[in-house]
């Protein structure tokens, strides 16, 4: 949460630091991710290293979507939100061309059936696995409500959390994160010129968003308040 008795040099300067280290979070990320060809192992690894590094400097959001519930809960400004879904976007499309110009190649996320019933199916599964990782994210930054307050119990709890919340999404690659989605397509059809791969590209948008604005309403109105009930009584 940003500190109110900063001065207004030293608020700009955090949110400067936190958008720049999300953005390099972000690209090692993108990376991590091509470098695992589809292994959860490998891509929760990933994810715990770059969680580790950015989460004492930025909050540790890598995800658009993360950043949205942390403005839904209050903890960031609108302007910070904003800057933080612009470094991660820059991060992500960053680590892709890395990848590629490294690598020699790239891959994305794609709903590859375009029958309705699973884009639906895609596009639950995207919503339903955000809910459960954006969950998990604000009850450990919530100090009431937290499983641990360790910070490295906290990284692997979460990190843990994203690798089983994939399992939701086993058909369309279990992404989460509208950032990463959106700037590996963008990069993908820009060097392959797979346009197709556009047509799908709003599930891995929309599903991770919802899946966090339903977690801020679920935690705000029924974790919360369930979880004080509990050990007041207790």
């Amino acid at each position: 949460m940003e500190e109110q008795h900063l001065t207004f040099s030293q608020r700009h300067a955090q949110k400067f630091n936190g958008a720049l280290i999300e953005m390099i979070s972000m690209a090692l990320f993108a990376y991590g991710i091509v470098c695992s060809n589809g292994s959860d192992g490998k891509i929760a690894l990933a994810f715990f290293g770059s969680l580790a590094l950015c989460a004492p400097i930025s909050g540790g959001h890598i995800n658009p979507a993360v950043t949205l519930a942390m403005w839904l809960t209050r903890q960031i400004s609108t302007g910070t939100c904003l800057l933080y879904w612009i470094a991660q976007l820059i991060g992500a499309f960053g680590g892709g061309f890395f990848c590629y110009m490294v690598l020699g190649q790239i891959n994305s996320p794609m709903v590859t059936d375009l029958n309705f019933h699973w884009i639906i199916a895609d596009l639950c599964g995207e919503a339903l696995g955000s809910f459960s990782f954006i969950l998990m994210i604000l009850i450990q930054c919530n100090p009431k409500t937290t499983f641990s307050d360790k910070p490295i119990a906290s990284i692997t709890l979460i990190t843990l959390s994203l690798h089983l919340s994939r399992c939701y999404t086993f058909h369309s690659g279990g992404c989460l994160n509208p950032g990463m989605a959106v700037a590996l397509e963008l990069f993908q059809v820009l060097k392959t010129n797979e346009i197709e791969r556009l047509d799908s590209m709003w599930v891995f948008i929309a599903g991770p968003f919802a899946g966090a604005i339903f977690a801020v309403i679920f935690f705000k109105l029924i974790y919360s308040p369930a979880f004080n009930r509990y050990y007041k009584n207790a």
